[in-house]
Order: structure tokens, then C-alpha cells, then sequence
């Protein structure tokens, strides 16, 4: 794992932060509770710590690459980070110990809120290849004056999920023309991170929208209502058609 230069106005990078000093929480826990255990002489500390060392690489890659895979890491991590601080606190007796754990277990919680976003991990209902059951939003996307045909979805946080077929590299901006409920307004965004999928499907994009005046967040707001709403009827209607 190598540490990178992490500029912490991004979000990203507070992510990635969060990871670190989570890396040396476990880490000093773990071999604190070796010293005092006396287990620091036994090849099961060796084995032990090898595993550890191999678990947060992996964790770190999966988090650099935006593999899905960084959620059961995840999980993993939270029941050994719960396990060892509840074994500290109640079994060993070294509550100072739990403590480092109980701290890597919130910068675990705290780093998987930031990074939920649809800028990094979109909700993507991989089960679902019916496009009349999906909550998507079509839209035309304007990159440097040429308008493209796109789908958004995943509003949370203001960000939104852009499926779209062109190419636009990170951090360029976008514009966002809809029709939703009879109204036409367009929303300014830029492109915070890619994903290129297998060939013949859409590249999906992570967008933020920006240029919050009040109008835009109205706008805003109204898409996204519009979307949750869409995507709950959308729901009701599948399961209608299952039924009969």
C-alpha cells in the first residue's frame, strides 16, 4: 500500500484519510494487545499480522479503484474492529486498547457515509434489466456546446449517476437540460469520477451539481422528489405485474 499526497478539501481524500488512521488505530491495537497478552512470541502473531497487513491492501485498492468489493471489506473490518473492541473492554480487561478499535470503527463509519455518494459508489440495481421498472431519467447532456442523450439516477446528497455513451474526462462541466413535470430548466454540474463498464454500455458518471443560486436548488429539489416518487411507483407497478 502506498500512502498518497491527499488534499483534504476533497472528499475522496478525507475518505482516504479516514482509511489511513484507521490502518493505525488496528495497528497499534493490535500489537498493543499482543505485548500485553504475551501472544507477540507465538507464530499466530506472525500469521495474524501478515493477514491484517494483506486485508488492508486489498481494502486500499478496492477503495482507490472504486471496486464494489470495498463494501464487504467493509463489513469484515466493522465486525473484527466491534469484536476486538468488545474483547478489550469486557474480556481482557485493557479498555485504553478498545479504545484504539472503538476509534478505527467510527473512521470506518465515517469514511463509508462520504464515499456512499453517487460520485463514487451509484446504487446500481444490477438485477434489474427491464428499463420499464428502472427509475431512470432521460435527459440531454451539454458537453463543450454538443448536446448528447443521457439517463440520470441515484439523486442523493446533490449528486446524481449520468449514464451516458461520450466520453468527458473528470472535473469537466456539464449541463443538464430536463423536462420534468412540464417544466424545462437546466442544472449546471461537473463530472467527479467515471466508470467504463463492458463495451456496448454506457460509461457512468459521478456528477456534483454546483451553482446552487436558489433557483437551482428548487430545481434541484424538484428533480429529486420527482425521482423518488418515480422510482416508488415504478416499484408498485413491478410487483403488480408480478402478482398476477
Amino acid at each position: 500500500m502506498i500512502l498518497p499526497a491527499l488534499n483534504l478539501q476533497k472528499s475522496y481524500d478525507k475518505v482516504k484519510f479516514l482509511t489511513i488512521l484507521q490502518f493505525v488505530m488496528v495497528i497499534i491495537g493490535f500489537t498493543s494487545e499482543a505485548l500485553v497478552t504475551k501472544s507477540m512470541f507465538y507464530f499466530s502473531f506472525l500469521f495474524q499480522t501478515a493477514l491484517l497487513l494483506g486485508v488492508f491492501n486489498f481494502y486500499f485498492n478496492a477503495l482507490s479503484n472504486l471496486y464494489y468489493s470495498y463494501w464487504n471489506l467493509s463489513l469484515i473490518l466493522a465486525i473484527y474492529y466491534l469484536v476486538s473492541m468488545v474483547r478489550n473492554f469486557a474480556v481482557i480487561g485493557y479498555p485504553m486498547i478498545g479504545f484504539l478499535f472503538c476509534l478505527a470503527l467510527i473512521f470506518l463509519v465515517m469514511a463509508s457515509y462520504i464515499i456512499s455518494s453517487p460520485l463514487y459508489f451509484p446504487r446500481v440495481h444490477w438485477w434489474e434489466y427491464d428499463f420499464r421498472f428502472r427509475a431512470d431519467i432521460r435527459c440531454w447532456v451539454e458537453i463543450d456546446n454538443q448536446q448528447y442523450m443521457g439517463r440520470l439516477s441515484d439523486l442523493r446528497r446533490g449528486a446524481a449517476c449520468l449514464e451516458l455513451f461520450q466520453h468527458t474526462n473528470v472535473g469537466h462541466p456539464v449541463q443538464i437540460h430536463l423536462e420534468v413535470l412540464n417544466q424545462n430548466f437546466t442544472l449546471h454540474a461537473e463530472v467527479r469520477s467515471k466508470r467504463e463498464p463492458i463495451i456496448g454500455r454506457s460509461i457512468v458518471y459521478g456528477i456534483k451539481f454546483v451553482n446552487f443560486d436558489l433557483e437551482q436548488k428548487q430545481r434541484l429539489k424538484l428533480l429529486t422528489n420527482y425521482w423518488r416518487e418515480s422510482k416508488k411507483i415504478k416499484i408498485r407497478n413491478k410487483f403488480a405485474l408480478t402478482q398476477k
